[in-house]
């Protein structure tokens, strides 16, 4: 306490010693602070101002060493190492009781079993609303990681009967930025080109390191630190009982949506949760309404549906997830929009709404078209007509949400508690009745035994609760191994589990009875256990009293060992960890071939592995829970050489999140690589370096003609061009490998004159359209990229190619390496056109004789979720290491 004592009073000395001339300060008792704008040096949200992630959070910790209303602390650090941290805002008497009062969170969510009536009570009468509001998670809506420093300062400093109120019956945890590497990014280079002709230029790199504006479709895989570090804090820590996550959307509409979001609802989410979606964004639209704000919209665009949108899978933890969406600027440059009739009555369309979007990138310095939808209604009272848009209008319309939300949650505390207290009990309540009663994973029943232990992890860190069975028992008249794991659906977060390991059907949604059926807003599938290629079981009657289940304290990991004796080793070829153990290997120096297997015969793959000692390859057994055996013996026949390839991935200038993605996952499986930028391809001498050249999902312009346009800074202009293209000709010739995911399989297509047709092309949404859909697939296991994998699995689609073969020449050799089905394609979520893709290729090799093109239609590492698939492009890394 001294400590922090002195600490205070150097800040407060520092701050009122050197003031800036005319600096507004605030007091804190007998302490005083700057005000942001002093702190600064300019308005926070004036034009083309932006503070940066270093600057917030030293205002940040003046703040905390001055205020007691106000303590930050550091969570862990970012993927670039920066500091990834929570304010924590309330009374000083609620801070200085922060235990009790996280005690009693857990309590309303059940995390240490049902309270007793007493327990009941207590959260009733003394328990906080307990509110998190998170920041900036992509990156170039940059409003809201501004706004946080005028709503601390407001929140330690202003002294009324209001404010007093809302303090003490609300716990306050504000995260500034779940992005703080991107915030940092943005405003670099923003400062950079600020003032110049490229001033509103988009960044040509990804604003997270790997994930760019994925980050927030993170939340159930959790590959990401920031994302562990986000449900930590919220399902392992505090239990908030509302979270508000704060974004930016386009420009041309709406100045603001807020909750409720609109149709279909998804049936695992307790009513209670969409009821409180609706009143506490009401009460955000209501403040913003009475402050004069236009724009305000809600039941618009954004579904009640899908796992995505970060608060939003709060919804499936019995939290009230909110969204607020404020319609964005050129980051920090005000954007002018012609002004509407608001006699002429008209709502966009999709394709008009799609070109009014591209037409601020193509003219940026052209006024927006006038805003179409004009029309007042109930869920859009007072439409936008168009005018000057700030990033000081984003600050006040997040300022208004921010405090509406908080002063809402203060009236409504109890009853909030109440609430959501019976939604916990109901959800409980519901699995001690069964159907479901409990989801079961047998690590002994996957083609990969790994999965289980992965997929396991991953819903630990969601605060999903797993048992491990100790002894056999019956489930369902079924009887089960010792080993097995439970998940109880007698659990709070039971909703959760459910929803991410069974199959996801989307509802139709129709707005009329004679009206189409609407597509949906983004994924349909997210079922996690099909992703990871692990089965599952639901149980639908409740466990057998003598089932000896003990509730899992951490992550389980499996075993990994040697046996037997011998100079050489060999161990399963399955499974993403298997890809690992071979990396590993290969970088000791060791020798490895791969014994291909057939798994319709039954015969796995197997690796063989001579030249190291016993030891490093127990080290390797033991940190990925490999089996392997010692052994003198090698196997008959069928037996090729793996070997490292040297691997270059193409990185276009335009923040391509599927090449991010590829990094990461090409990274954790420790394949090395080397990133190819335009010039490189184009200066040709590739296949003196590489054996494989990998394109992530992109569009064959985007390859070869890349960015354009005057906002475009000249050194990020253009893609590989006719020159690359030519030495990507000349690489194949002289042997290499091209692998193309998702769209780059057109240019594959296009520029190498393989022998196939991408069916998805011309088709139209009515005809065809999966906006995330999970498909089962056929492998073909004897082909060399499908050795290791089971011969039928699931893969993620999500409106890629899919092929039909042409006539080849005799010199050219092509093998369908993955097929959709001839019936019953869809695993989880929707699809139109499932007729059209039925029997259809997904992956298919072309060998050119020497070289290779491999084409991958379907997503094999989307998001870092497919599992399943990972092994499928590993092998075809693999196969061009000849």
């Amino acid at each position: 306490m001294r400590t922090r004592f002195m600490l205070a009073a150097a800040v407060v000395i520092a701050l009122v010693s050197a003031p800036p001339a005319g600096a507004p300060l605030s007091a804190l008792g007998g302490a005083i602070l700057q005000t942001p704008e002093a702190f600064l040096g300019f308005t926070v949200g004036a034009d083309r101002k932006l503070a940066r992630w270093d600057r917030i959070l030293e205002y940040l910790r003046n703040v905390d060493a001055a205020s007691d209303r106000v303590d930050m602390r550091e969570l862990g650090k970012t993927t670039q190492g920066n500091p990834f941290v929570a304010l924590e805002i309330s009374s000083p008497a609620n801070l200085a009781r922060r235990a009790h009062y996280k005690a009693l969170q857990r309590r309303l969510y059940f995390q240490d079993g049902e309270p007793t009536p007493a327990e009941r009570d207590e959260i009733f009468r003394d328990g906080k609303a307990v509110v998190a509001i998170t920041c900036n998670i992509h990156s170039t809506e940059i409003g809201a990681s501004q706004m946080v420093l005028e709503f601390v300062h407001r929140l330690a400093t202003e002294d009324t009967p209001r404010m007093r109120h809302v303090l003490d019956n609300v716990i306050l945890v504000l995260v500034p930025s779940l992005n703080p590497d991107g915030q940092i990014m943005v405003v670099d280079w923003y400062n950079k080109n600020v003032g110049t002709p490229f001033e509103t230029s988009s960044m040509p790199w990804l604003y997270h390191p790997y994930v760019g504006h994925d980050n927030n479709r993170d939340m159930y895989m959790f590959t990401q630190v920031e994302s562990q570090l986000t449900a930590r804090l919220l399902w392992h820590d505090w239990f908030p009982a509302v979270w508000l996550d704060e974004h930016q959307m386009g420009g041309n509409g709406a100045r603001i949506f807020v909750m409720p979001a609109t149709d279909p609802i998804n049936p695992n989410v307790h009513p209670l949760i969409y009821r409180w979606n609706g009143i506490f964004g009401q009460a955000q639209a209501a403040a913003l309404e009475a402050a004069g704000k236009d724009g305000v919209i809600y039941n618009a665009t954004y579904t009640n549906f899908w796992q995505g949108a970060m608060a939003w899978s709060g919804w499936w933890h019995n939290q009230v997830g909110m969204l607020t969406e404020v319609a964005s600027v050129r980051v920090a440059t005000p954007t002018e929009q012609q002004r509407a009739d608001p006699n002429r009555q008209a709502t966009a369309g999709g394709a008009d709404v799609q070109a009014q979007m591209r037409r601020p990138a193509q003219s940026p310095d052209q006024p927006l078209p006038p805003p179409r939808d004009i029309t007042p209604r109930t869920e859009y009272p007072r439409p936008w007509l168009g005018g000057r848009w700030t990033l000081r209008d984003i600050v006040d319309y997040e300022l208004i949400v921010s405090q509406a939300l908080i002063e809402a949650a203060a009236d409504r505390r109890e009853t909030l508690l109440r609430h959501l207290y019976e939604v916990n009990r109901l959800t409980v309540e519901a699995g001690t009745k069964g159907d479901p009663a409990a989801i079961l994973i047998r690590a002994d029943a996957q083609h990969d035994p790994q999965v289980a232990y992965r997929l396991v992890d991953r819903l630990q860190i969601g605060g999903v609760q797993v048992h491990r069975a100790e002894a056999p028992f019956h489930a369902d008249g079924t009887e089960f191994p010792a080993g097995t794991f439970v998940i109880p659906m007698a659990q709070p977060y039971a909703r959760y589990a459910k929803d991410l390991l069974e199959k996801q059907t989307y509802p139709e949604v129709r707005r009329t009875p004679t009206s189409p059926p609407e597509p949906p807003y983004d994924v349909t599938a997210w079922s996690l256990g099909m992703l990871m290629g692990a089965d599952v079981t639901f149980v639908r009657r409740p466990l057998d009293a003598s089932a000896r289940l003990t509730k899992l304290d951490g992550a389980p990991k499996p075993a990994g060992t040697v046996t037997g004796s011998g100079r050489r080793f060999a161990f399963d070829y399955r499974g993403t960890h298997a890809a690992m153990a071979v990396n590993r290997l290969l970088k000791a120096g060791a020798q490895l071939s791969l014994v291909q297997g057939d798994a319709s015969a039954g015969r796995a793959a197997r690796v063989e592995v001579d030249g190291v000692a016993r030891a490093a390859v127990e080290g390797i057994a033991s940190a990925l829970g490999l089996q392997v055996q010692a052994t003198d013996a090698r196997a008959g026949s069928g037996r090729r050489a793996l070997k490292s390839p040297r691997l270059g991935l193409y990185q276009p200038w335009s923040s391509n999140m599927d090449e991010g993605w590829t990094r990461w996952v090409l990274e954790q499986h420790e394949f090395p690589y080397t990133t190819l930028h335009n010039d490189d391809v184009k200066a040709g001498g590739l296949r003196e370096r590489f054996d494989v050249i990998l394109f992530a999902d992109q569009r064959p312009a985007d390859i070869v003609g890349g960015a354009s346009g005057s906002s475009v800074r000249p050194e990020y202009r253009g893609g590989i061009g006719d020159q690359g293209v030519k030495a990507l000709a000349a690489f194949v010739a002289k042997g290499g490998t091209i692998v193309t995911m998702g769209n780059a399989c057109d240019f594959a297509i296009e520029r190498f004159s393989v022998p196939l047709r991408n069916l998805k092309a011309g088709l139209t949404r009515d005809e065809h359209f999966a906006p995330g859909t999970i498909l089962n697939i056929e492998i073909d296991t004897s082909s060399p990229i499908g050795a290791g994998m089971p011969s039928a699995t699931k893969g993620f689609y999500v409106n890629s190619p899919f092929f039909g073969l042409t006539e080849a020449f005799s010199s050219q050799k092509v093998s369908v390496v993955a097929r959709y089905p001839n019936a019953g394609l869809v695993a989880s979520g929707w699809l139109k056109g499932e007729a059209l893709m039925a029997g259809r290729a997904a992956v298919v090799a072309v060998e050119l004789n020497p070289g290779r093109v491999v084409l991958f239609g379907l997503r094999p590492q989307h998001r870092a979720q497919t599992q399943a698939t990972f092994p499928l492009l590993f092998n075809a890394l693999y196969w061009a290491a000849r």
